[in-house]
């Protein structure tokens, strides 16, 4: 046992390190598509509005992060640090690093690796030391749960609470006692709560349920059952009120919120997603330890099995985005086959304990060779902050930028008057935003220095709103650009089917004055990957080709703008 136990801790300081190596990647800089969603919302409900007016995720996770940040802005202005909340708030807007860093380390790096423990002591509770030991360390290696440990969302704290659920679904199984009908009612609750896939737990809890108890019309209305039911509802209205208060709007987010969604393919996940996120050996083990299982099914597998293809298929097939992040409810209860397979195989030919860690070191080392590779990509400067240094470094303030995909842009700040637009634009949005907004002017006002402009959003115009800091929006025409007295277009090249026309339009009348990459082949064209980017690059391929995060950014002087003498980088 302490053998195990020395392992285990092993494991744990490795999933740790690997998960905070990197951690402060991009800051003050906000290079994630939706952390600044959720740490924006945790910010706002200091004005004392605890309606988060976004449900198209829950808001569980800004709710702890406020209460994380309340606990800070406490010992802050215990220590000195912060003479009032004003000085808080101004604190977040000139220096968010801290608090980025707070809640990436807090809900991403700690709870990431509190989930290996908690897979840990379910499976050597359920199964075996060994599956126990072997599962928590490919999941302290799986590049997906690792490198998606360095951001503040909700997909960590939603797998945390799966795994918990799942150590009370077994015990149902096995037992049935009413407490672990509650508790689990309670932890799913929880995970309906952090974000609203979590609900496809109850498919195995049916399995469960009716495995014990046989599939009657006894079982049907069995007490604990409704219990279950009961504190589930109760925990997830609990840390979701407002679903149940402004539920006319809530189901009107999650109609706008179906409209992303819809079929991305049968074997897209599986292929891209999955097989990216565990690496081709452990992705490989675990397809064929599950296709074992399903030969001879056997009770406590069936739970996992459940899980595993009702969630692939249809949520995921049919109910979900190209996005790799989306399998992340899938990868601890995969991997326990390939540990699964591991341990039949070295039971079959009597292989030792140590053969044993042996291969299973081999089967997940290219999952962690691909999250070293990422940790040590985000510990280098992003293309968009070298970009954004060359601008305020180059271009005059005040000057007239349109500005391609905004995710993918240098931040730059706005002009005074552009803020004071936005002011007015706040008014329909809610305290928070307008408070917001005169912050960032006061801050405007107090620092003249900085280097400010006139930041215009090149858009498809289609009627489809924007985010307020993505506004205003100009058209992808170069006419309309002139027209508009535009000197520079900061374009990004994503791949060839991006507006080629006009960017074909721009090559030719607008002048090429700096280009930033971050792939070691400065020759290279397009990106390798073409689907989305939230957070960091998830091939191998685009891993092993890059130095830095980012895209290619290229930084366009429109005529007669053009004349202006400018150093490249």
């Amino acid at each position: 046992m302490k053998k195990i136990d020395g392992a285990l801790c092993a494991i744990l300081g490795c999933a740790f390190a690997l998960r905070v190596w990197g951690i402060g990647f991009g800051l003050p800089d906000l290079y994630h598509a939706d952390e600044p969603i959720v740490v924006n919302h945790a910010v706002a409900y200091g004005t004392g509005d605890f309606h988060p007016h976004f449900f198209q995720i829950p808001p569980l996770v800004s709710y702890l992060l406020f209460f994380t940040y309340g606990i800070y802005f406490f010992v802050g202005r215990t220590l000195g640090w912060f003479e009032g909340l004003h000085d808080f708030q101004i604190f977040f807007l000139t220096h968010p690093t801290s608090f980025y860093l707070l809640g990436r380390l807090v809900f991403g790096a700690i709870l990431g690796t509190l989930t290996i423990l908690v897979l840990y002591r379910m499976l050597a509770e359920i199964f075996s030391e060994e599956h126990a030991l072997l599962s928590s360390f490919f999941l302290a290696v799986a590049f997906l749960h690792v490198r998606d440990s360095h951001y503040i969302y909700a997909d960590i704290l939603l797998l945390f609470l799966l795994v918990l659920c799942f150590f009370y679904l077994f015990r149902i199984l096995e037992e049935g006692r009413v407490r672990d009908y509650l508790i689990f009612g309670s932890l799913a609750g929880m995970a309906v709560a952090a974000k609203y896939n979590g609900v496809f737990v109850f498919v195995p809890f049916l399995l469960a349920h009716f495995l014990r108890q046989g599939i009657t019309s006894r079982t049907l209305w069995d007490g604990k059952f409704f219990l279950a039911g009961v504190a589930s509802l109760g925990f997830y209205f609990c840390l979701n009120p407002f679903s149940l208060l402004d539920w006319k709007f809530f189901v009107k987010e999650l109609l706008m919120q179906e409209k992303a969604e819809g079929y991305v393919g049968l074997f897209h996940h599986l292929t891209y997603s999955l097989r990216g996120g565990l690496g081709f050996p452990l992705w490989a083990t675990a397809l064929l330890g599950l296709g074992l299982s399903l030969i001879r099914p056997e009770r406590k597998r069936m739970i996992l099995i459940s899980f595993l293809l009702f969630y692939y298929c249809p949520v995921l097939v049919f109910l979900s985005q190209p996005y790799d992040r989306y399998v992340l409810p899938l990868i601890p209860f995969a991997i326990f086959f390939a540990a699964d397979l591991l341990i039949r195989v070295s039971q079959r030919f009597g292989f030792s304990r140590s053969f044993l860690f042996f291969l299973a070191f081999l089967v997940a080392f290219p999952s962690l060779a691909k999250a070293i590779r990422s940790d040590q990509i985000f510990l280098q400067k992003d293309a968009r902050t070298l970009a954004r240094e060359w601008v305020e470094a180059t271009i005059p303030s005040g000057s007239k930028i349109a500005l391609d995909i905004p995710f993918f842009m240098p931040r730059l700040r706005p002009t005074i008057p552009q803020l004071e637009e936005k002011r007015g634009e706040a008014g329909g949005g809610g305290e928070a935003r307008t408070k917001k907004i005169e912050l960032l002017l006061e801050i405007a006002r107090e620092k003249p220095e900085e280097k400010r402009y006139e930041l215009y959003f090149l858009k498809d115009l289609d009627g489809k709103d924007s985010f307020m800091m993505t506004r205003p929006s100009i058209p992808y025409e170069i006419e309309t650009l002139k027209n508009k007295g535009m000197e520079y277009v900061i374009w990004v090249r994503v791949h060839p089917d991006h507006h080629p026309e006009f960017y074909r339009t721009l090559q030719e009348e607008g002048q090429l004055i700096a280009r930033f990459t971050p792939y070691k082949d400065p020759s290279r064209a397009w990106s390798i990957d073409r689907e989305p980017l939230t957070g960091g690059p998830f091939l191998w391929e685009e891993l092993a080709a890059r130095e830095r995060n980012g895209q290619i950014i290229e930084v366009y002087a429109l005529k007669p703008a053009a004349r202006r003498s400018h150093a490249p980088p």
